[in-house]
């Protein structure tokens, strides 16, 4: 038994001092005997303490190494996700010639900024396609009735695909961006002389610059792409000598060398002077588009898409009454109480603001429908051609292109009631540690008064947190 300190302090890893630990204890009978001087069983204990100390201290700090590594690879997948998905939904936003609808498109002009473009592209390019809502046209600056067809024509023809860039924006100014190919870049952060918060901030606008940039250089591509297209049909039909009729007799005739050059998905003459001879007013963006936009179902206004997808719910707030004079700060408020009204109506005020779009039948043109070159305009008398009177008026509302509304809605439900739970345990930390309390009598009480508090509000909190995740569970069900 006098061997047994020595054959402890040979193992060089936890495992083994753990077992040599149990070895020893079982020898002396009593894990927990008192060292004693000459005392061969209390140095064993006392050395096998300090082992088990040692090695619990070590596992506990390679546990601790792992979890926070675990946590930080889990925080930068969850920042290039976020990021992906950005970089997605600006793809989804570019306006591609070849993806028209009735002769327009199914992204925006570029009106208004990114920022403001955060409707579901998926759901409107859907919409757009089944015909429930009009597509992106491309606008003119001004409109004359005067004009005659070939000075339409002349104007349409050099509109562009897209809308300028704004290439040198301020808040972009010395912002580094790299190698847009690569989506590392990490390597223009200094991190030896900005702190976390710094990094973080930097990365947040060197991400928000590079977007940018892409952005302008995907539109480009195909602006250029447009062009040279929009180019080559011109070349086409100027060389050829033939007439309006004489043309048409070509294109039925597929042996003819125009239906290979000629790009279909581009508009003829015909569809421009059907989309822009009545050009009509947006009241919002007032610029002039096709005749046939949404209009609002309360009181009958024109709206463009572009100005449409705009309109959204207020963010979260709590409910105002103008006879309130309370100063309560939102924080003491049940975040339960949190409300998101539906949109108003821009012109009338009207609650709950919805549109309608009534396609033209006779213009079904792009996809699903002719190609925009073969298209023909409709005979003089033929009125059942004119509008799609006879289809079901189909209702849209912001939350139909924004159905995400009640999930930003819950989160900063969910954001307060953290944010209240962290107050509170801060006022009873504030509370346990606070001076002054001379009556030794009085603390088991308020101890247990706080450990209550504690206790019912991780309960709310729970409880909450179980009616949210069964109610998404429902919704999931439902579709």
């Amino acid at each position: 038994m006098g061997n047994v300190p020595t054959k402890l302090e040979e193992p060089q890893n936890p495992s083994s001092r753990l077992k040599s630990s149990s070895f020893s204890n079982s020898v002396s009978g009593n894990s927990d005997i008192t060292d004693s001087p000459g005392s061969g069983n209390g140095r064993s204990s006392s050395q096998t303490k300090l082992n088990n100390a040692r090695s619990k201290k070590k596992n506990a700090s390679l546990s601790n190494g792992l979890l926070k590594s675990t946590t930080i690879s889990s925080r930068k997948k969850d920042q290039l996700d976020r990021e992906q998905f950005k970089e997605d939904h600006a793809a989804e936003l570019l306006v591609k010639y070849y993806e028209s609808v009735d002769g327009g498109f199914l992204a925006p002009f570029g009106c208004y900024s990114l920022e403001k473009l955060n409707y579901n592209p998926k759901i409107v390019k859907k919409l757009i396609i089944e015909r429930k809502l009009a597509p992106f046209y491309t606008p003119l600056q001004d409109f004359n009735d005067n004009w005659t067809d070939e000075e339409l024509i002349k104007i349409i023809d050099g509109l562009p695909l897209h809308a300028s860039f704004n290439e040198s924006l301020e808040e972009f100014e010395d912002i580094p961006t790299g190698d847009l190919k690569s989506k590392d870049f990490d390597y223009l952060i200094d991190s030896s002389s900005l702190s976390k918060r710094e990094q973080k901030k930097l990365h947040s606008k060197i991400f928000k610059a590079r977007l940018h940039k892409k952005r302008i250089a995907w539109q480009e591509m195909e602006n250029t792409y447009f062009l040279e297209k929009k180019l080559s049909n011109k070349n086409i039909l100027s060389k050829s000598k033939d007439s309006s009729e004489d043309m048409n007799n070509h294109i039925s005739n597929s042996s003819n060398d125009i239906l290979n050059n000629i790009d279909i998905s581009l508009p003829n003459d015909d569809l421009k002077l059907s989309l822009y001879q009545s050009g009509i007013e947006c009241p919002i963006c007032f610029l002039y588009y096709p005749k046939n936009l949404n209009y609002s179902k309360c009181c009958q206004q024109p709206i463009c898409t572009e100005c449409f997808v705009q309109i959204k719910r207020a963010l979260p707030h709590f409910p105002h009454d103008d006879n309130e004079h309370n100063n309560e700060d939102d924080s003491e408020k049940d975040p339960h109480l949190l409300i998101s009204e539906p949109a108003n109506c821009p012109y009338c005020a009207t609650p709950n603001f919805t549109i309608s779009y009534s396609p033209i039948a006779s213009r079904k043109t792009g996809i699903n429908g002719v190609k925009q070159f073969y298209y023909k305009p409709p005979k003089a008398n033929d009125d059942a051609n004119l509008s799609n009177n006879t289809a079901k008026p189909v209702y849209l509302t912001s939350d139909t292109i924004r159905p995400d509304w009640e999930d930003k809605l819950n989160k900063e439900r969910s954001r307060l009631q953290r944010r209240a739970a962290n107050a509170t345990a801060i006022h009873v930390s504030n509370q346990l540690i606070s001076p002054g309390r001379s009556e030794n009598n009085e603390i088991p009480s308020n101890l247990k008064e706080l450990e209550n508090q504690m206790i019912e509000q991780a309960i709310k909190l729970s409880l909450q947190d179980r009616k949210q995740n069964e109610s998404g569970s429902r919704k999931k069900s439902s579709k």
